[in-house]
């Protein structure tokens, strides 16, 4: 079956995810990953302009939410992944997967879905208190829609932390399978009611 068509875009993010071979856990400790994951991420912001706006680093994967001013989402990771391999000692998966988005109120859910990711498996019971997230000090800038500046306050890790439903969860993994992030006629209603940050409504520009 042939790769689907590469969409390029120099502006909207991408949701990108990819996992090492045969979904086995990494060969050496998790916290060096994450030294050698943040590392590249620093590498790839210099030498491609990657622009990344989360970051979570699970057992096995990862996720990363990002853009790519000069429309190189392709060599970003051909490169990423070749030297994080290299360092690393192991294979990943090919292809990596990839979703465009579009929509800010899309935006929203993907990025509270990815730091929500060790909440769901039991790795932690709130976002911040899982240690291989952006949410935490890295050597990185972060270009996010989202103020970090509500961290902490009554705006954005009280909306990070409230949970999905089972149905949501669902319907956010079923968009992100799409290389165009996408929810269908039938279940647009159900996500447009899913909540956004205190300081925002739904379709605001930031």
């Amino acid at each position: 079956m042939p790769r689907p068509l590469l969409i390029r875009s120099e502006t909207n993010p991408y949701h990108v995810t990819s996992r090492s071979q045969n979904k086995e856990f990494f060969p050496i400790p998790i916290s060096k990953v994450w030294e050698i994951m943040l590392e590249e991420l620093k590498n790839a912001s210099k030498e491609y302009d990657l622009a990344v706006h989360a970051f979570v680093l699970m057992g096995n994967h990862f996720h990363l939410l990002c853009h790519t001013p000069r429309g190189n989402i392709d060599e970003v990771m051909m490169n990423f992944l070749r030297r994080t391999s290299k360092r690393m000692n192991t294979k990943w998966d090919q292809p990596y997967k990839w979703s465009l988005i579009d929509s800010q109120t899309h935006y929203y859910q993907v990025y509270r879905y990815i730091f929500q990711n060790p909440v769901r498996i039991g790795l932690c019971k709130r976002v911040e208190d899982y240690p291989y997230s952006t949410l935490n000090d890295v050597p990185i800038t972060l270009h996010s829609f989202i103020p970090m500046s509500f961290a902490g306050k009554e705006g954005e890790l009280i909306w990070l932390n409230e949970k999905y439903e089972k149905d949501d969860e669902v319907l956010i993994k079923l968009g992100l399978r799409k290389h165009q992030f996408d929810v269908s006629q039938r279940k647009l209603k159900a996500f447009n009611k899913l909540s956004v940050p205190s300081n925002e409504t739904p379709g605001s520009e930031s």
